[in-house]
């Protein structure tokens, strides 16, 4: 296409703004994910009706102020704004000469006891005045001998707040846009000229050091730098043209403005921007300059942030519909909101948070206001609770999970003893009944006051327990330790020498029995000198090895006497520390040289689970410790399938093993028991035994024990028989929570700790929800 016929083409204005409308709706149709702003216009006949319309919008019931101000001349209305939030106050429009009918028939509207008037006689008449006040309407004056002193009346009206902001009193454009953050702020406006500040002015501001800070709106095109020659505390905002002056000084307050609603003007004249500037601020919400085309700052502030609401001032005339239209399409979306989980302890206070933060459309972090679907919560009981929320202005509807954790209501006193002070280690650790019924070992720190030493005695500790209003109490008495007063030495007949060192260098005693100071016996572990250390007895076939026992000064003997080298033993009737074993095993008479020829039996022990290790470890069938085992061979094995109802008592087969115990040759064996495999956990209700996210219908609202659903759980496994799956009643070891107060939520989340059942993640656990079945009428 020829170039100046493409130029030509475009000076249809309104062909070009449909062309920029549709490229704007087509990039927002690919991006966002949510509806577009909500559009209010306030589109009146005149700048009077829609300053009426405004009003009716904001106050709609009886007000007690109202402020007044000439819709034809801009320069006294601008610093009204903050005067007008001071007092709740609509700003209502009237002609100069004669009270504005729609004005009036608000004022009667909202039964209004008090009127400002912003200006001299001259912008709004005495007449108008009089009128007022034979309507029984109290009305105060505001009006200098010209506008920077009409201003400085309002600001005194308003007060002195830390903060001023300066504006040129020449141009409306500025004063409309710091107008509602002003008002939001509570800050007064005050005039000035471009290149030189009236003396009043100056005097009013004084020494600004003492000010917190002083706005000037607009750059040293606006407002030069001798104007404000001499102020401290200066802060400028506000830059380029009229349309990017309006979005730099909204984003100079963004952190005290919530774009979510937004008003929408023309920045060609004053009076809409104006009637709005009284009702933006019970929002926090700026008011923004459009036209046709849309500037580009324009566009770049709304393509940067969220809006729910659109407030367009004024008919087509002033906004145009194409600009509306634009206006509406460029905002952000909201992209992903994450759900909010939140935990508290039983009874503290929760409010659902007003704002979250969101992932807006352009992939950015937004703060965005939440609307919930309630917003107190009854946090007396323990338990989980699910409730919702819709992103404020939007069809976007995000969960907040609260889990409240129950508090501990009884915990038990507790006595202990220990040998010494220093060698009692305090638990870190006290179990405790909860509110919701369950037992569950909670933290617990304790006051060590100031005991010491290892002397005998009674000692009390005290402990707290978070969210316990008592001391829990724990009791330790010092039983200080007894002192080894002898030990008996060992003795052993051999027949051979060979059986001699075979004995020294595998079957040597770990521990000898000692005679204590206070009476009692003890075990204590003993440790012999190497073999190289044995030495002769003071007899033919006698040779002595000596061992060395903790906290005793004498050494221990072990006479071992040789039958093939005449050995003799001097004292038989006296057997020696240990067993007095001679030589002979009493279990194994048969073969006397041998005692590892006899395998003890240790009947059925605990089943395992299909796929785990067999025990390491078992109980010493002569002393009754555990000690490590080491399995050597199967003797045999029972693959009978033992079907019963609950799957603790089934068996896919029974082994039979034979091992050693402990570091000696002595043999075990034991059988056990092989439970079959959980594949995972189902309802009773589950025909089909698939392996699908557990649901338990309930009914009725109120406590729910959740040992009732117990009932219905079930465990899926492989009937070795045919292969294929059956279920089986289960254990739960433990519901969390273990109740469940039922009150309007259709589902509640809880998780069991099933026996014998191990998942993926290696845990015992698994998630259950509960379904709340409405009751039919």
């Amino acid at each position: 296409m020829n170039k100046s016929i493409f130029i030509g083409v475009l000076k249809s204005k309104r062909l070009a703004l449909i062309v920029a409308a549709v490229a704007v709706s087509s990039t927002l149709n690919a991006a966002k994910v949510q509806a577009a702003p909500e559009v209010n216009r306030y589109n009146g006949m005149d700048r009077y009706e829609t300053a009426a319309k405004v009003c009716n919008d904001g106050w709609n019931m009886d007000t007690d102020y109202a402020v007044i101000v000439n819709g034809e001349n801009f320069p006294d209305a601008l610093s009204a704004a903050p005067l007008a939030k001071k007092y709740n106050a609509p700003i209502l429009l009237t002609e100069a000469e004669v009270l504005n009918h729609y004005t009036s028939a608000e004022l009667t509207r909202l039964n209004v006891k008090n009127v400002f008037i912003i200006g001299g006689k001259g912008v709004v008449s005495q007449s108008i005045e009089d009128a007022l006040k034979a309507r029984k309407i109290k009305v105060t004056r505001l009006g200098g001998a010209d506008r920077y002193e009409t201003a400085l009346q309002v600001a005194a009206k308003v007060g002195k707040t830390g903060e001023v902001a300066i504006i040129n009193g020449n141009d409306f454009r500025d004063g409309m846009t710091i107008a509602s953050i002003a008002a939001a702020k509570g800050m007064p406006i005050v005039l000035t000229e471009k290149n030189h500040m009236p003396d009043s002015v100056k005097k009013y501001l004084g020494n600004t050091s003492k000010m917190a800070q002083v706005y000037v709106v607009g750059d040293e095109n606006t407002i030069s730098e001798e104007a404000i020659k001499g102020l401290s505390n200066v802060k400028r905002v506000g830059y380029g043209n009229a349309y990017e002056k309006n979005t730099s000084i909204i984003d100079a307050f963004q952190n005290e403005l919530d774009t979510d609603t937004l008003y929408v003007a023309s920045a060609k004249d004053f009076p809409d921007s104006l009637a709005a500037s009284a009702l933006a601020p019970r929002t926090a919400s700026p008011v923004l300059f459009v036209d046709s085309p849309m500037d580009a700052s324009t566009q770049r502030f709304l393509k940067k942030h969220i809006v729910n609401k659109l407030k367009v001032l004024g008919g087509p005339g002033s906004v145009s519909y194409d600009a509306e239209q634009i206006a509406k399409g460029l905002p952000l979306g909201i992209g992903k909101a994450e759900n909010i989980t939140d935990t508290i302890w039983q009874n503290e206070k929760y409010t659902p948070p007003a704002t979250m933060i969101i992932t807006a459309t352009d992939g950015n972090k937004k703060e965005v206001s939440v609307d919930w679907n309630l917003t107190k919560i009854n946090t007396t009981k323990p338990g989980i609770y699910t409730f919702t929320g819709k992103v404020k202005g939007s069809d976007k509807t995000v969960f907040t999970t609260l889990t409240v954790k129950p508090i501990p209501y009884k915990i038990d006193d507790i006595t202990k003893t220990a040998k010494s002070r220093e060698s009692f280690e305090l638990p870190s650790t006290v179990t405790a009944q909860m509110s919701d019924g369950t037992k569950v070992p909670v933290p617990v720190t304790w006051d060590y006051g100031t005991q010491n030493g290892s002397k005998g005695g009674v000692y009390t500790f005290n402990g707290t327990v978070d969210k316990y209003n008592k001391k829990v109490k724990l009791t330790l008495t010092i039983t200080p330790k007894a002192a080894i007063a002898s030990i008996e030495d060992f003795k052993k007949v051999f027949e051979t020498s060979q059986d001699m060192y075979s004995f020294i260098r595998s079957k040597m005693p770990k521990e000898a029995t000692a005679l204590m100071d206070d009476g009692n016996e003890s075990t204590v572990d003993i440790t012999w000198e190497p073999v190289s250390k044995l030495t002769n007895g003071s007899a033919a076939g006698t040779h002595i090895l000596r061992g060395t026992v903790p906290d005793y000064a004498n050494k221990v003997k072990f006479l071992m006497i040789v039958k093939s080298e005449g050995g003799v033993d001097p004292n038989p009737s006296n057997p020696g520390n240990g067993s007095g074993d001679t030589g002979t095993n009493p279990n194994n008479p048969n073969n006397p040289e041998d005692p590892d020829d006899t395998v003890k039996d240790l009947g059925e022990l605990p089943a395992i689970v299909q796929g785990q290790a067999y025990p390491d470890t078992v109980k010493d069938p002569v002393t009754g410790r555990q000690v490590q085992v080491t399995w050597t061979k199967v003797i045999n094995i029972d693959t009978t399938f033992v079907n019963e109802d609950k799957l603790e008592d089934c068996r896919i087969s029974k082994v039979t093993l034979e091992g050693t115990i402990g570091n000696s040759n002595n043999k075990v064996k034991a059988t056990i028991g092989v439970i079959p495999r959980i594949l995972g956990i189902t309802t009773s209700s589950n025909t089909s035994n698939t392996l699908t996210p557990v649901v338990i219908p309930i009914s009725g609202t109120g406590v729910y024990d959740m040992e009732t659903a117990t009932e219905q759980l079930r465990a899926i496994i492989i009937d070795p028989r045919t292969g294929e799956r059956i279920k089986k009643e289960v254990t739960v070891l433990i519901w969390d929570p273990p109740y469940i107060s039922v009150g309007d939520s259709q589902n509640y989340n809880v998780r069991a700790a099933i026996k014998y059942y191990i998942n993926s993640n290696n845990t015992n656990t698994i998630d259950v929800t509960l379904q709340v079945q409405q009751t039919q009428n």
